[in-house]
């Protein structure tokens, strides 16, 4: 299930849908039939007019209230969550979804907010939407599809954990290997899994590693970092370090849980201490506050299209704890030009060890 579907879901089961998987197939079914899965923000007129007639179905009292949306999300502090939980709330089983998120839409087009309608239409009605797409148009501005020098953590990765060597990493999120070839080349570490989605990603990793002929040769899995890390072959191989760089605020809260246990499980597993290590994009960062707020107030539907969660220190801290995680090093790292060249991300660089003891919930 791609992060966005998660996050889709989550949402619909938070607004009292329920059943959310055959609410969100309808709706997706509905709205595929229409040519504006991502329409442009340049062509609002053309867009507005191919939803006329479908709009035309819905219900006056659903209409006025999602002509309401863009005033309650941009001026009265609410979110797309609050208003779905209204919609449901007011119409119950009567709510035309479809059409009301279609007349969500014209009514952010007909307020001239078009990138805000682009970002909203992207997650909530494009179920298409994947990262392939990213790599294939090249349109989106994210500077780390580009090779460039390894993030600031991997270097104090290395120095804090060289007294633990040899590390057997996985990188979830491997992406185009920034990271990867730094630790490849490092001799604290003996192995290397790179996990990645993007087919397209690794490819161009491997090309880099026989370019540059790093000392350790590395391993590849395309595909979700859940079923990678609860695969029994990945976790009995003993992995003693677990890494991630910007690719884990994507994730719905509960998958996020999911994978926070699937770490721990496989680091307690591995029969001495392990260590969890990540880069997190927090309150501050350049999209934190661009688009349509999902949650206040920190996660959000960017123009991109995804949903992010940008938590602030004590929040991010607070889940590492609930998941039964021990925080060694937990800093705020200004990175300017990660995501757009000359805007600034501000990242939690955290890096912990899961605790023997349960964490909440469990045992």
């Amino acid at each position: 299930m791609s992060a966005n579907d998660a996050r889709r879901l989550e949402l619909l089961v938070d607004a009292g849908f329920p059943h959310p998987e055959a609410t969100l197939a309808r709706l997706r079914e509905e709205v595929g039939e229409l040519p504006l899965a991502t329409p442009n923000p340049q062509e609002a007129g053309e867009v507005r007019e191919a939803l006329k007639a479908r709009l035309e179905k819905l219900p006056e009292g659903q209409a006025r209230l999602a002509r309401l949306v863009p005033e309650l999300i941009g001026d009265r502090s609410g979110d797309l969550a609050t208003a779905l939980w209204l919609a449901r709330a007011q119409f119950g089983e009567a709510l035309d979804l479809a059409g009301f998120c279609l007349a969500v839409l014209d009514a952010y087009l007909a307020s001239g907010r078009e990138d805000e309608g682009l970002a909203l239409a992207r997650f909530l009605l494009d179920g298409r939407f994947d990262w392939q797409k990213v790599y294939d148009t090249g349109t989106v501005p994210h500077e780390f599809l580009r090779p460039r020098d390894p993030n600031p953590l991997v270097w104090q990765l290395l120095d804090e954990l060289e007294p633990h060597a040899p590390l057997r990493v996985i990188e979830l999120g491997c992406g185009i290997g920034n990271d990867g070839i730094a630790l490849l080349d490092s001799p604290v570490v003996e192995r290397y899994l790179g996990i990645d989605l993007v087919p397209q990603a690794i490819e161009a990793f491997r090309r880099r590693v026989e370019q540059v002929r790093p000392r350790v040769q590395p391993e590849f899995v395309c595909g979700d970092f859940a079923e990678v890390l609860a695969d029994p072959r990945v976790r009995g191989a003993r992995y003693n370090c677990v890494y991630a760089y910007s690719s884990l605020h994507y994730f719905a809260s509960r998958e996020l849980r999911r994978i926070f246990a699937l770490i721990r499980q496989l680091l307690l597993a591995g029969g001495k201490v392990g260590f969890f290590a990540f880069g997190f994009k927090g309150t501050g960062s350049i999209w934190d506050g661009q688009g349509v707020p999902l949650y206040r107030p920190d996660v959000w539907i960017n123009p991109d299209g995804q949903s992010r969660w940008f938590p602030s220190k004590a929040a991010l801290a607070r889940e590492l704890d609930a998941a039964g995680f021990e925080i060694r090093v937990h800093q705020l790292h200004d990175h300017w030009g990660y995501s757009e060249r000359g805007k600034r991300d501000t990242f939690h660089y955290v890096i912990c060890s899961p605790r023997a003891a349960p964490p909440c919930g469990e045992g």
